[in-house]
């Protein structure tokens, strides 16, 4: 894959932050003491935002104890292998705490009832309940799950312009959130040495891009028709400690190792920064590429080197890649696609966040493929060796029509097992992970499919406590890891895009595209949990 090295510095926007701060008497959104700070920031560096930044902390709501979880959530998903499970020594959690946050509504946006049906959302009427769906995970509530690191709960929301929140996992009360950001925050936010990053862009082209695909141009077409942007904020009081402006959108979640952040963009970029002060490191220009929602993760190579990959579209052959670099000086190491005669289709390759197993050496990720005119797809697992980028198998995991937006499910890797969902069917597939054979597949019930509706699950499983735990639709599914043997379902409401459930002691923490936070108890979801 030709490559071609950006000069450092260009693009950059680091250091200087403008602020001031402003007492507030009373809060409004769940403060338990009388007062809050606001932080209110409008450029960095000389250069201006296009909203202001508004931080709002409530030092009273931070707990007063050490829960005992990791300080760091590097990828998307928590893990390499995105296995979402945190350790605490909480007794509320531990127990099983309960509560919900309206957090679209404290965004300036409409925390939609959850029992509320597709036909009420916005413009249901008039785009159809699928579209409906899709456009309101997009644009209002949290296409993906939640993240659980340093004590506290991060959750992104969509609602404009995009904010982020800091949330006391017992109480769920809020002790940070910032609002203003440049556009769509809709990822993980990514958590090390105290700093809490996030990206944020959408999911446009506008029309000089039309004109440069009729043409051929395809390196010169850019994904993102607002702005793109990564903030970096202290993970304790929501201070915005530096930003930068992107090339394109930045929709995919960054990945942090070593004290090297590396993100990629809709313009083809992949860009390594020092993660405490913003400064370039390198950056790569993949010219007719963009990432769409596949966050980055990494691989550590024998000798200690990083490895950080990240999944990319492109408008010709191969149509997509998952592409290698050296996390140090940001060398191509390798790039993988499907082999043919497969054909990736869509933002496919460029949607799914890949998985990683360290101990086995391997990297799985999911697409769509072989595209027919009835509109129907193939959905592929690929897996590559982490090394040197040579695939290892592909498994045709069924045929279906094509679900809109994200096309894949986020593979989960537990042991020598992949588990992955299969949107297009409403399925979820067991796959040996050193040979790619099919374990078994469950279509999980009351799950409504594409051509009508969005499908799913996308969001990979969370393996916990000898169990599989899924969100999807409406519902979080309990499976057999070993059978697929549906245990149990839940009904929460609303719906999970791309969600992962996030894992601790006796607790679960979800976020939904209706604009909630949910935390539930495992015993709620399933009161026989712990006999498993």
């Amino acid at each position: 894959m030709k490559r071609s090295k950006i000069v450092l510095g260009l693009l950059s926007l680091v250091l200087i932050v403008t602020a001031s701060v402003i007492l507030v008497s009373k809060s409004q959104f769940f403060d338990a003491t009388p007062s809050s700070q606001v932080f209110i920031y409008t450029e960095y560096n000389g250069t201006y935002f296009p909203y202001t930044v508004k931080v709002v902390y409530y030092p009273g709501n931070m707990s007063n104890i050490n829960m005992s979880m990791p300080s760091v959530w590097p990828v998307t998903n928590s893990q390499q292998d995105h296995n979402a499970v945190v350790q605490t020594s909480c007794k509320a959690i531990l127990q099983g705490v309960n509560w919900d946050l309206p957090a679209a509504q404290i965004a300036g946006g409409v925390s939609i009832p959850l029992t509320t049906p597709p036909t009420q959302l916005p413009g249901a009427n008039v785009m159809g309940v699928k579209k409906a769906l899709v456009m309101l995970t997009q644009m209002v509530g949290q296409p993906l799950g939640v993240t659980l690191a340093d004590n506290l709960l991060f959750v992104e929301m969509d609602s404009l312009p995009g904010s982020i929140f800091a949330i006391n996992p017992v109480t769920g009360q809020i002790v940070w959130y910032a609002t203003g950001l440049a556009s769509y925050a809709m990822n993980n936010p990514i958590v090390w040495n105290g700093i809490v990053f996030v990206t944020v862009g959408d999911v446009g082209f506008n029309f000089a891009n039309f004109v440069h695909y009729e043409k051929g141009q395809y390196d010169q077409i850019v994904r993102g028709m607002g702005y793109g942007a990564i903030y970096a904020f202290n993970a304790t009081d929501g201070r915005l400690i530096w930003m930068r402006f992107t090339m394109g959108e930045a929709m995919p979640a960054p990945a942090v190792y070593n004290g090297i952040l590396a993100y990629t963009t809709g313009a083809g970029c992949f860009v390594g920064v020092n993660a405490s002060t913003g400064q370039v490191i390198w950056m790569d220009r993949f010219a007719g590429l963009f990432a769409s929602m596949s966050s980055v993760n990494y691989y550590v190579l024998p000798n200690g080197t990083p490895l950080f990959i990240g999944g990319f579209t492109s408008l010709s052959k191969p149509y997509g890649l998952l592409i290698a670099v050296n996390g140090y000086n940001g060398e191509e190491v390798w790039n993988a696609t499907l082999p043919a005669p497969n054909e990736p289709y869509n933002t496919g390759m460029g949607d799914v966040p890949p998985a990683v197993s360290q101990k086995y050496g391997i990297v799985v990720q999911s697409t769509v493929a072989n595209a027919e005119p009835n509109g129907t797809v193939d959905t592929m697992l690929l897996a590559v060796n982490a090394t040197n980028g040579k695939v290892l198998w592909v498994t045709n995991l069924g045929r279906g029509y094509t679900p809109p937006a994200f096309k894949g499910g986020i593979p989960l890797i537990v042991g020598d097992t992949v588990y992955v969902g299969i949107p297009s069917l409403g399925s979820v597939a067991a796959v040996n992970l050193l040979n790619g054979s099919i374990m078994w597949k469950t279509r999980l019930p009351d799950l409504q499919i594409p051509p009508s509706y969005p499908g799913g699950p996308r969001g990979s499983p969370t393996y916990y406590h000898g169990l599989l735990w899924i969100a999807a639709g409406q519902y979080i599914y309990v499976l057999n890891p070993h059978s697929g043997k549906i245990i149990t379902m839940y009904y929460v409401g609303g719906r999970f895009g791309i969600v992962n459930p996030v894992i601790a002691g006796g607790t679960m923490y979800l976020a939904n595209s209706y604009g909630w936070v949910i935390a539930l108890p495992l015993s709620q979801i399933f009161p026989d949990w712990m006999n498993y």
